[in-house]
């Protein structure tokens, strides 16, 4: 028996990165998915991998309510009910703050932090309606606790998710439904491949961490699974940093290193 045998699971920005490995982990815990994305192309692939039988989606934009409430109606609809969200859409931006473009500071937030907010709106409001109660799981990160250059609009938009998810607990509990989140570090996804290029960057991630490595995706969808199942019954309303131990220690100094990679390229 899978740990998620009979529930069903939207997965936000599951056609790549830990989205994608989540999708896949929860059905290969028994769960049914229906997976968000922009990527029209890749949620196909990732629901081709999983097999229709188990997994279904639709192309969501999170900031658009419209388009979150259709992608909770899609899912009942697809599947017959609702037990997990796992509210992963997310992207950064990088500036320092004097030159950050408005425009892209409200992106990275309205994308974020509102998207997450819109997710729990309508997940919970239909598992408020079918009364069994459930599990949301936000996708906060490291930077929700610790400060990096360049993150002006990333790191309080993070933050403002990991204190989010303790005001939905605070009112939801009453319905038997718990939120919580998690906290990732440096994973290797796509999302981070810019990063992980800069000469010298990743390492300087693994030196703070005392792990001494980089998450993988899977790292993050096992603790999903273990929120999202019935072994958490009693938790609500933390978020988890997954992250080697580097919250223990330092960001690295980003701009120095982005400066040198622009130096050796001129």
């Amino acid at each position: 028996m899978g740990r998620l045998d009979g529930k069903v699971a939207i997965v936000t920005g599951g056609a790549s990165g830990i989205g994608r490995q989540a999708a896949i982990t929860f059905a290969e815990e028994g769960a049914r998915v229906f997976i968000a994305d922009l990527d029209e192309a890749a949620l196909g692939g990732v629901i081709g991998e999983i097999g229709h039988n188990y997994a279904d989606g639709i192309t969501v934009d999170v900031t658009d309510e419209a388009a979150v409430e259709r992608m909770v109606s899609g899912c009942v609809r697809r599947f017959g009910r609702l037990d997990i969200g796992f509210n992963n859409a997310g992207f950064g931006g990088f500036s320092p703050i004097q030159d950050y473009p408005v425009e892209e500071f409200r992106k990275v937030v309205d994308v974020c932090l509102a998207g997450t907010f819109l997710c729990i709106k309508h997940e919970s409001r239909h598992l408020i309606e079918a009364g069994h109660g459930g599990s949301i799981i936000n996708i906060a990160s490291l930077n929700a606790i610790q400060p990096t250059e360049g993150f002006a609009a990333y790191c309080p938009a993070k933050a403002g998710v990991a204190m989010l998810t303790k005001v939905a607990a605070l009112e939801l509990g009453r319905h038997n439904i718990r939120v919580n989140a998690i906290g990732p570090g440096l994973v290797v996804t796509p999302a981070t491949e810019t990063m992980r290029s800069v000469p010298g960057l990743e390492q300087a991630f693994l030196d703070e961490a005392p792990l001494g490595r980089a998450g993988q995706p899977v790292d993050v969808a096992g603790l999903g699974v273990y929120l999202a199942s019935d072994e958490s019954s009693l938790m609500t309303g933390q978020t988890l940093y997954l992250d080697g131990g580097a919250s223990l220690n330092k960001y690295p100094p980003l701009f120095d290193y982005f400066q040198d990679a622009a130096g050796a390229e001129s």
